[in-house]
């Protein structure tokens, strides 16, 4: 009487494929986590770049509102705060994502031009004077990433605080 050998190694197919499936469901949702994630971090990494890009157009004078007082380049235009946080948010309008806070670092020079915000004593105070030197300005972009995968959240914590720095050099 003949066996048939392979009718044994059904059972053991199964045994094979239900300790593996785990492994490739969790690798397969934390890829797609992974590159969501890498998704929001270059959105907004273009939007602090915009906003520093609108920082460095016009000249930057800080939270305050300056009326323009004439047509000379040295006054007019004007960049603020609300400027430069309104293009940062303008940029992430369709991908979205929500800011949790967009933070301007006051103009700063080269001694100073480290990521991070200078406090109020550094801060460049003759913007508006006859001098046009080149000074830096920083835009800070903080931002809650939303994890999908239940045993990713477990593992990392949920949301995870990202932030991305963009420095930028004036050049008039």
């Amino acid at each position: 009487m003949k066996t048939n050998r392979w009718r044994g190694r059904a059972g053991q197919s199964l045994v094979e494929m239900a300790m593996v499936l785990p492994v490739l469901a969790f690798l397969t949702f934390g890829l797609v986590d992974f590159g969501r994630a890498y998704y929001f971090q270059v959105a907004v990494t273009n939007a602090a770049r915009e906003g520093a890009r609108a920082a460095i157009l016009n000249i930057y004078t800080g939270p305050d509102t300056p009326a323009c007082t004439g047509p000379s380049y040295l006054t007019c235009p004007v960049q603020n705060d609300t400027n430069i946080s309104n293009a940062v948010i303008a940029e992430l309008t369709y991908s979205g994502i929500s800011p949790k806070s967009v933070t301007i670092c006051p103009p700063h020079d080269s001694s100073q031009s480290t990521f991070g915000c200078p406090d109020g004593s550094n801060r460049v105070s003759d913007w508006l004077g006859g001098s046009t030197t080149n000074y830096y300005v920083t835009v800070n972009v903080k931002y809650d990433f939303q994890l999908y995968t239940p045993l990713m959240q477990q593992l990392v914590g949920n949301p995870i605080h990202m932030s991305v720095s963009v420095q930028m050099r004036t050049n008039y």
